[in-house]
């Protein structure tokens, strides 16, 4: 009787806990005091190939290219409404090529690349529009070059091509801090097929905020193709170009020979006067450091700046009895350039990833391969598959690094016949890094994983550094995957979305990944920008809006209305769009 009784008050002891179990981790988490998030009214959905969003005075303006129409809307960001839509039809017939729209000053321009056959020119058409009244101008030839255009595969850092499609882009355009000034260059065709004769010719043109041509130069290289690599570019706001280049040491293209320690390459800094064609050239001793990825950029002192990454040199493995396979290297620190006021080069400084750093929500596999190849191959700690982002200014000169770890994994089998049983078909994981985005291929997954964050001081020196643990995937490229960097008071904010389970990750455990797709918290890093100090915040559950579900956005089309706030289009999963303001706190 009483063993009886024990069992069943055992049972309800049990039951209770379960009760209180499933109840508190049912609760929602706790969500940030640091941000105010409002939710506007729905509004009939526009999406289309292309949409971007300006703000301009006190409302937003959206243009979206719709089917073969072109969509604009007027936003109110105050009380998240749609004001006015104006759609014009057949908008897109017989505008072909890659695309882009690009503003400046009070209006929007809409490029497009046309190829007269008959007279063999390459023209970029241009098409305005009014953001005071939403007028569309007509099309007029912006500019037009006798014969093809040379088509770069890749997207330079930080510039914005012409919409690249598979094989690449055309155009570049570059704004000067002020966004005062517009470059838009290109390269023409070589003289030469062969790169050891061949020189890089490239034309740049110079606008003013009405675009209005200030000037325009075909420039040439100093060395041949083989002998150098272009890199990141910009002006500043008197209209001067600025380009880094690599330049190798002798005839060959070897990063580093045989038995050698240092790089078989050395940086140059390109400025081109405006009004001339005339290459001033500046160069950098990197001794021992190997470059991985670099950025060009003005700041609000007028100052240019050069930041990015340094690497582990590539090795050669050999792959069979005659043939190496190149693999390369990882990005092991990261590196600053002072320049003088004339252009000069002052000092190369550098900083080292730790071990301690790397080694943080790190699975034992990764933390065995990161101590591995240290001790083993002489390589240093690298933070793999991490790509430059963007280098974000700060007013007193110093400036953040922003880098994310981005790879694609392609599932291939060995064997896809039908007569051949599954379990004998050997599956494999293909890794590609992001030039692969716009490649046509199937069974892609793409990831984007852990933050870099780095601050530099004025002079150089380095403030804090930061890995940030985050682990995304999805099968539809980015779409709401990676992160939004802002600035206010005196805080860095990284803005992405997130599984909740995240929220409070010890360092000694991997993150749970967040699925594209699939719902999440929009998140935010909140770092201090004088002491690096990092806390971690949940704004909002896209599943519940303030009873509102957000299928999907996308990353690439949040925008910054001033440095606290910024501005987020939703999609409800059926044919309604709507808008999300989040404001932080200062």
């Amino acid at each position: 009787m009483f063993a009886k009784n024990r069992i069943t008050m055992k049972n309800r002891c049990l039951l209770i806990l379960l009760f209180i179990t499933i109840n508190v981790f049912s609760q929602d988490p706790k969500l940030s005091d640091n941000f105010v998030v409002d939710v506007g009214e729905k509004y009939e959905e526009t999406d289309g190939y292309m949409k971007v969003f300006f703000k301009h005075k006190d409302y937003v303006v959206a243009i979206n290219t719709q089917k073969s129409n072109l969509v604009i809307q007027k936003l109110d960001p105050k009380t998240l409404k749609e004001i006015k839509r104006i759609t014009v039809e057949k908008f897109m017939k017989g505008k072909g090529g890659n695309k882009e729209i690009i503003q400046m000053g009070d209006k929007a321009v809409f490029f497009y690349e046309a190829w007269n056959g008959k007279e063999k020119i390459e023209s970029l058409m241009a098409v305005p529009i009014s953001l005071d009244d939403l007028t569309v101008g007509d099309p007029y030839t912006f500019l037009s070059q006798q014969g093809k255009i040379v088509i770069v595969r890749h997207k330079l850092s930080g510039s914005k091509p012409l919409k690249m499609g598979a094989f690449g882009g055309k155009y570049f355009f570059k704004k000067s801090f002020d966004k005062q000034k517009l470059l838009v260059n290109y390269r023409l065709k070589p003289k030469f097929r062969s790169d050891k004769k061949s020189f890089d010719r490239i034309a740049m043109h110079v606008f003013d905020a009405d675009l209005k041509l200030e000037w325009n130069q075909v420039v040439e290289m100093p060395y041949t193709e083989k002998k150098m690599n272009n890199g990141d570019y910009t002006i500043d706001r008197e209209g001067n170009f600025y380009m880094l280049a690599t330049v190798y040491e002798d005839d060959s293209t070897d990063e580093r020979k045989k038995k050698e320690k240092n790089a078989n390459y050395h940086l140059e800094l390109f400025k081109v006067q405006k009004n001339t064609n005339v290459i001033v050239k500046n160069k950098i001793e990197i001794g021992n450091k190997f470059v991985d990825k670099a950025a060009l950029y003005e700041n609000a002192k007028g100052d240019i700046i050069i930041g990015g990454t340094c690497k582990n040199p590539d090795q050669k493995k050999r792959g069979s009895l005659f043939f190496y396979e190149n693999i390369k290297g990882q990005p092991n620190g990261i590196f600053t350039i002072n320049l003088t006021q004339k252009g000069g080069v002052r000092d190369f400084k550098s900083y080292d990833f730790l071990v301690e750093m790397l080694t943080k929500y790190s699975s034992q596999d990764e933390k065995k391969k990161i101590k591995e190849k240290e001790e083993t191959e002489g390589l240093k700690p690298a933070f793999y598959f991490l790509e430059l982002n963007a280098v974000a200014l700060n007013k007193d000169g110093s400036f953040l690094i922003l880098g994310e770890q981005r790879y694609i994994l392609q599932k291939t089998e060995d064997f896809e016949f039908q007569n051949v049983p599954k379990m004998m078909k050997k599956k494999k994981l293909e890794v590609f890094d992001e030039d692969a985005f716009s490649m046509r291929l199937d069974r892609l997954s793409y990831h984007f994983r852990d933050i870099l964050t780095a601050k530099i001081n004025a002079d150089g020196t380095l403030a804090w550094m930061h890995k940030l643990p985050k682990k995304q995937r999805g099968v539809k490229q980015k779409r709401s995957m990676s992160y939004t960097h802002m600035f206010a008071g005196d805080h860095h904010y990284l803005l992405y979305l997130d599984n909740i389970k995240n929220l409070n990750l010890p360092d000694d455990k991997v993150p749970h990944q967040h699925t594209d797709g699939k719902g999440g918290y929009f998140t935010a890093y909140i770092i201090n920008d004088k002491t690096g100090e990092v806390k971690k915040e949940a704004l909002f559950n896209t599943r519940d809006i303030k009873g509102i579900e957000m299928e999907h956005f996308e990353t690439d089309k949040i925008l910054p209305l001033s440095d606290s706030e910024i501005l987020i289009e939703g999609f409800d999963g059926r044919n309604k769009d709507f808008l999300v303001k989040v404001s932080a706190k200062e």
